[in-house]
């Protein structure tokens, strides 16, 4: 795990122009659509037994980078993304129109809170993604014009 490869990552992201295209365009280090940028920074995919040392360890690396974030930023916003997993999902099952815009629908489906900076235009979020039980766990960061829910 790189902090310095994470943070220039993230800094790359908020300088690309967003894609036009709809629809999302998906790549192994993450995905583009219209408004925002979603990178993959980290990913392990460890036995089940491994699973809660491995949450500590993702949950750690995330406050690292959060921490030089803060110095380059200002402080971050911690938000659950909770009411619009469960917004999302209602209108789901009810076949209902969307209420929460993407990228943040399909972010609350995987990743439970997110520690947010507004920089310009732009929103820039970094969260775990820990929600899908068989999935490897991910740390992910998210760059958008798309307000938050």
């Amino acid at each position: 795990m790189s902090t310095a490869r994470h943070l220039a990552t993230m800094e790359q992201l908020c300088a690309r122009p967003f894609p036009d295209q709809v629809p999302v365009r998906s790549t192994p280090e993450g995905s583009a659509g219209p408004g925002f940028h979603l990178a993959l920074l980290e990913s392990s995919d460890a036995p089940a037994g491994e699973r809660p040392a491995l949450l500590e360890e993702f949950a750690a690396l995330r406050e690292a980078l959060a921490v030089v974030l803060e110095h380059r930023w200002g402080p971050a916003q911690h938000i659950s993304l909770w009411s619009a997993f469960v917004r999302a999902e209602e209108a789901r099952m009810a076949g209902t129109e969307e209420v929460v815009e993407e990228p943040w629908r399909s972010l609350s489906a995987s990743v439970s809170d997110i520690l947010l900076w507004r920089r310009g235009s732009r929103w820039i979020a970094l969260g775990t993604a820990e929600r899908e039980g068989e999935q490897p766990v991910r740390l992910l960061a998210l760059v958008t014009a798309v307000d938050p829910p």
